[in-house]
């Protein structure tokens, strides 16, 4: 018994179909966005300290609390600025003063009310 080229060629084409997506397939899946925090390193300008953070690629709502942190030696790190806002996609700065004089470490620090947490690399901020 003799099988046309045609017909086993066609077969073939149909099963490979069967198992690998379709192009466009791959290419919706490669394009669902990624929910995520960030924490931009503070900055300074004068005597405010500026600090922003936020949320991106979000289908679900939540509370994100973006927060100046100065980091403390023998203590707990201290919060001086902080803004909250709820939503999917959010892009907070909040600021503080920086008047005390002395040499300050902070950080920024983005939290969600999901778990989720970010922080920046800290930035050092003389006579702040």
């Amino acid at each position: 018994m003799r099988h046309s080229p045609v017909l086993l060629s066609a077969a073939l084409t149909a099963a490979a179909f069967a198992i690998v997506p379709t192009a466009p397939a791959l290419a919706a899946a490669q394009q669902a966005p990624a929910c995520a925090l960030f924490a931009y390193q503070p900055t300074r300008d004068g005597n405010t300290l500026t600090a922003s953070g936020g949320r991106v690629g979000c289908l679900n709502s939540a509370t994100v609390t973006v927060r100046i942190v100065v980091e403390q030696k023998d203590a707990a790190p201290k919060v001086i600025g902080e803004l909250a806002q709820s939503g999917t996609e959010i892009n907070l700065t909040t600021k503080a003063p920086c008047n005390s004089g002395a040499t300050v470490r902070v950080h920024t620090e983005t939290i969600s009310s999901t778990g989720s947490i970010a922080h920046s690399p800290a930035s050092t901020f003389e006579r702040c």
